[in-house]
Parts: C-alpha cells; sequence; structure tokens
C-alpha cells in the first residue's frame, strides 16, 4: 500500500503541480486537504538528484529537474525516506530513457501509454520513444502503415504532451534506409534497393523520408530524432548496383546519412542513428562487436558533423566489453548515446535473467566511464507476443541500477508495489518464463514435425522431460499469484506454464511411445492431446485478452493465426494417431524421419519452427 501525499499548489512550481495532476488520476496523491503526508517541492541550485528532508510533520523535496522531483515522489510513495532521516539521490545520466517497439503487431494505445509514463517518471526516467517504422501516419501516403495499427498525427500529439506535463521528453524514433520490410505495397517499389532497404539517390525516397521527419518535427516538441539506419545488411546490393554499379557500402552509406541530416536540419531537428554499419563494414565479417574491426580514416572523417551515433548492445555480460566499445564509439569523434535492452523479444515474459546479467553490466559500464545519455530497448521480435507490462520489473531494476548504482531486492519490491501495483518477486518469478530463444521455441514448435525437439534430442535426449518438470513447478508456484495483474497478467503467466509443462510431456512421451511401438501409450496420449488442445485455447483467450487490454486491434490476427494452428496441427497429431493404432496408416512419417548426427543452430521463432519449408 502506498503512502497518501498532499500538496499545497500555492507554493508548488507550475512543471511539478502539473505532473502531480496528471499522477493523481492513478496514485494516492492530493492538492491540499488534511489527510497525507504533506510535501513542498523547492528546486535548489543543482545539476540532478533530489533530497527529501522532515520537518514539522511534512516533508519538503529539493530538486533539480521535474523528473528528479518525480523520482522523489515515488520515493514517497514507497515509502523509502525514513522518519528521522534526510535521503537523497542523484544520477549523473542527463537522459534516462525506454524505446518502445511499436513495429512488431503490437502498437500500444495511447491510453496505455500514458499509463506507462506515469510509471516512468515514478522511476525516474525522462526521454521516451516510439520505436515505428512504418506505424504512423504520413500526409499522402494511404499505404504507410496501412492496416498496421499507426499512430495517428493527433495521437502523437496527445502522448508528447502528456510525456512533457510529467517531465519526459518523446524523441522519434523511425528508419531512413532499412528495416522497411513492411513497405511491401506497390506504391513503394520505386524506392525500394531491396525488400527492406531504401534505394539510395533516388529522389522518391528522399521525398519520403523528408514527409518522416516533417511528421515528427510537427508532433513532437523535442528537435531531435532518431532516424535508425541500423542493419542494411544488403546496402547497394540490389537495385542501385543494378542501377549506377558497385560502389563501398561505408560511401553510400555516408552519403545517404549526409542526405537526411540535411531534411533532418531543414526541420530543426538533431539526429542520432544506430551506430553498427560502421562496425559491420569494417568487419571481415559483417559483425558488429568485431573487436578486430576497421574503420578507415576517411570513413570516420564523412561522418556528418551533429550526428549522434547510438552504440547498442543487449548481450555483453561483461563490464569490460562495454568499457571497450564506449571507447570506440567516442574513437569517431563525439559523445555517445547507449541502448540497453529490457529483454521482451522472442518470449512471452520479461527476461529477467539475461536483463539483470547485460543490462547491469552496460548501467555499470555507463556509470564508471561517464555515459551521460542511456535507454533501454524493449524489442518486439517475433511478433510481439511478450506480455509487454511484466517489463515494467525490468525497467525498475534499470532504473535504481542507473540512480543508485544497487539494486536491493527489498527497495525494488518496495518501489515496484507502489509505481506498478504488483509483486516484484512475483513478477521476477514469473520471469523464468523469458529465456531467449527457449520458451518461444518450446511454444511454436510443431507437435509433429517437432524441430527444435529433435534438434535438442541431439544434445541431450531428456532435456525435454527435465523442462517439462521444471515448468510444472514454476506452474505450482505461480498459483499464489494469479491474481497479481498490477504490472503482467500472472494468470496469463500461469497459464503458459501449465500449457508448455503438457506441450513438452506430450511429445516427449510420443517420442519413445513411438519408437517402442507402444500401443497403449499412444492411445493415453489422444487424452493428452485433447487436453492439451482445451489449454491452448484457454492460453489463446487470455493472450487476446491481454493483447487488447494494451495494444491496438492490428497485428493480433498474426498471433491468432498462430494460435490457431497450433490446436489445429494438435488435432492432425490426434488424427495420425488414431490412423496408426486403427492400422488405416502404417507410420507416422514425421516421426520416422531419422535425427541427423549434430545440431544444428537453429533460430528462433515460430516461422522457423512451424514448418519444414520456407513459406513463400
Amino acid at each position: 500500500m502506498a503512502a497518501n501525499l498532499s500538496w499545497n499548489p500555492l507554493d508548488t512550481p507550475e512543471p511539478v503541480a502539473r505532473a502531480l495532476g496528471l499522477l493523481a488520476e492513478e496514485y494516492p496523491i492530493r492538492e491540499g486537504g488534511p489527510d497525507g503526508v504533506a510535501v513542498s517541492f523547492r528546486p535548489p541550485e543543482r545539476s540532478s538528484g533530489f533530497t527529501i528532508e522532515r520537518a514539522g510533520g511534512g516533508v519538503t523535496v529539493s530538486y533539480a529537474r521535474t523528473c528528479d522531483a518525480l523520482r522523489a515522489v515515488g520515493t514517497l510513495l514507497a515509502e523509502l525516506a525514513g522518519p528521522e532521516e534526510t535521503y537523497a539521490e542523484s544520477t549523473d545520466f542527463t537522459t534516462l530513457g525506454i524505446m518502445l517497439d511499436c513495429s512488431r503487431n503490437a502498437v500500444m494505445t495511447a491510453e496505455h501509454f500514458r499509463k506507462w509514463l506515469r510509471r516512468l517518471a515514478l522511476m525516474g526516467y525522462n526521454m521516451a520513444m516510439l520505436y515505428t517504422e512504418d506505424t504512423y501516419e504520413l500526409p499522402d501516403e494511404p499505404y504507410f502503415g496501412y492496416l498496421r495499427g499507426r499512430y495517428t498525427a493527433d495521437e502523437l500529439r496527445e502522448i508528447d504532451a502528456y510525456a512533457a506535463g510529467l517531465g519526459i521528453e518523446m524523441i522519434g524514433c523511425i528508419q531512413t534506409l532499412g528495416h522497411l520490410g513492411q513497405l511491401r505495397w506497390s506504391a513503394f517499389n520505386e524506392v525500394k534497393d531491396t525488400a527492406d532497404i531504401l534505394l539510395v539517390d533516388e529522389p522518391r525516397t528522399y521525398e519520403l523520408i523528408e514527409k518522416m521527419i516533417a511528421q515528427f518535427a510537427a508532433v513532437y516538441t523535442s528537435r531531435r530524432v532518431h532516424i535508425g539506419m541500423d542493419e542494411a545488411h544488403s546496402l547497394g546490393r540490389g537495385k542501385f548496383m543494378d542501377r549506377f554499379g558497385y560502389e563501398r557500402g561505408y560511401d553510400i552509406f555516408n552519403r545517404h546519412l549526409g542526405r537526411v541530416v540535411e531534411i533532418c536540419r531543414k526541420h530543426g531537428l538533431s539526429p542520432m542513428i544506430w551506430s553498427d554499419m560502421y562496425f559491420r563494414m569494417g568487419s571481415k565479417t559483417g559483425q558488429y562487436y568485431d573487436t578486430a574491426c576497421v574503420i578507415p580514416p576517411d570513413v570516420k572523417a564523412a561522418i556528418p558533423e551533429g550526428v549522434q551515433l547510438v552504440y547498442w548492445d543487449y548481450y555483453h555480460e561483461d563490464e569490460e566489453f562495454y568499457l571497450d566499445f564506449i571507447a570506440r564509439h567516442r574513437d569517431l569523434g563525439s559523445e555517445p548515446v547507449v541502448g540497453s535492452g529490457v529483454w521482451t523479444w522472442g518470449m512471452p515474459w520479461y527476461g529477467r535473467k539475461i536483463t539483470e546479467s547485460a543490462a547491469g553490466a552496460c548501467v555499470r559500464a555507463c556509470r564508471d566511464s561517464g555515459v551521460k545519455e542511456l535507454f533501454f530497448t524493449l524489442w518486439g521480435d517475433d511478433g510481439g507476443y511478450c506480455e509487454f507490462d511484466s517489463a515494467l520489473a525490468g525497467l525498475q531494476y534499470a532504473a535504481e541500477l542507473a540512480w543508485t548504482g544497487q539494486a536491493d531486492p527489498k527497495v525494488l519490491e518496495k518501489r515496484f508495489a507502489a509505481t506498478c501495483f504488483g509483486s516484484y518477486a512475483a513478477n521476477t518469478l514469473a520471469g523464468e518464463l523469458g529465456v531467449p530463444k527457449e520458451t518461444a521455441s518450446y511454444l511454436w514448435d510443431d507437435p509433429l514435425l517437432g524441430i527444435f525437439h529433435r534438434n535438442t534430442l541431439i544434445e541431450d535426449p531428456r532435456r525435454w522431460d527435465h523442462q517439462a518438470e521444471a515448468f510444472g513447478q514454476l506452474a505450482q508456484k505461480l498459483a499464489a499469484f494469479k491474481d497479481d495483474r498490477g504490472a503482467g497478467n500472472l494468470s496469463h503467466a500461469l497459464l503458459l506454464a501449465q500449457l508448455l509443462a503438457v506441450k513438452l510431456a506430450v511429445r516427449s512421451e510420443l517420442h519413445r511411445a513411438y519408437a517402442k511401438d507402444d500401443t497403449a501409450t499412444l492411445k493415453s496420449l489422444r487424452r493428452d492431446i485433447e487436453k492439451l488442445i482445451g489449454m491452448i485455447e484457454a492460453f489463446d483467450k487470455s493472450f487476446c485478452d491481454q493483447w487488447l487490454r494494451r495494444n491496438k486491434v492490428f497485428g493480433l490476427e498474426a498471433m491468432q493465426l498462430r494460435f490457431a494452428g497450433l490446436v489445429r496441427r494438435h488435432r492432425e497429431l490426434d488424427r495420425r494417431i488414431e490412423d496408426y493404432l486403427s492400422g488405416r496408416a502404417g507410420s507416422i512419417p514425421e516421426l520416422d524421419t531419422p535425427l541427423p548426427e549434430t545440431a544444428t543452430a537453429l533460430k528462433p521463432g515460430c516461422r522457423w519452427l512451424s514448418s519444414g519449408s520456407i513459406i513463400t
């Protein structure tokens, strides 16, 4: 239960008063009145941070920025400042933000994102980006974001105004080179180099990009914009090469960047880009994190002035690696922005372990090396099917590290309860479902083909049995928290753990029983399959409920097709077992296929595991 706070509008600076009014929509913060702890706010002469002092039954918060004052409010709501002590916090980060993926099916509604903004403000964040490849409207471009849940200009203006009221800067985050495969309509044929990369030096390309830049110059008050340009692996290798011949990738990239920067400046915006292409093109293997990478001096010199480079890294768990790459970015001539990750992609629940190990190392390196701007990405690769609200626990953890350098579980529990109305411990327990490449692969693996199952059999024949048992044990633990819906619906996590325990057990038993021609077990498996189908349908309904609570309707169809496919394939498995047992079929060919001698490197995701063929 959070503490009750009251404040006096007569002596509260307007920016803080405005923010408190917005927070009062959801939190026990009241303007005036006798109830609650009386809080007064006083801006001091300092660059960041806050101090909480108690005197005469009231509290005085001294603060530097609005975001500092609101972090202090979160501290008071969580009752972390003792009655007899002066409590103080500060951070060297001038920017602490998030980037939410709104391009992989899931486009969060403006209403739900406002709820996120309130939580972010209390955690101490002061910047947010909505990653929109095509999910925003453009004038005279009806097929841009068509049927994808694109944000209207009015929605973005409303989000920007609401965020500003909470001391949060909204920065446009778009793509102006790669990652534009969603522009699959014929209206964009002229501007495509390859399937997902824009055609450099084509005039129509820059007309389209100017519309993008102008849109965010108009809807957001921030004069900064993230223009993307990452992972453009086949740059200059498609229509560009057909038209102009071969040209060094660095030269194409810098020339294109220069033109986009000019457009940004024309509209009064300062751009930032993902930095990886400079490192990839200097690597013999095309890898971003290649320590043998060499970026030629002429390329460094040609990087347009005023472009901020974003060093993104969600993977390394070694602080020394981050320190090395931060230094490499500084060698390119400017101070980098760093993008870490709170893991939400390729998994149905926030990935606690990988977030704490990778983001933890990143935050420590940023603090040690004096990085001033840091944000945390929340990607939605493979369909955006994560229960994104569960990631608020990861954002609380990251904020705690950024502000204090520590992540005390007791403090996190209090802050999370006050800020997100949920149990931090329960949410992170469910985080065992958030294992990169694992949980989703168990979920999407086809019950007959068993692509993922067969691959793991080669490495560890008992792995699925052990994991089925682990999911069953997790379900038992989660049952006590099934009514916790404050930040991530734990009943949804419970359904998933139960489903996976049965799904893995069915597949393992099927493999063994068929190999032994154990007809009795195969017959009993048909009852288990029917039970499993019911569990998939229940999880599908739960998924739909949590999706519509948080997202626009667009994109849900992709997930419903997957769940319907799982149901249909399990019905097919049941039919095939019936035919085999009755003698109508002499075998089940998928189960007869011999295992390869060695495992393969499997990509995570539904499309790689639901069929033996590439669907074209």
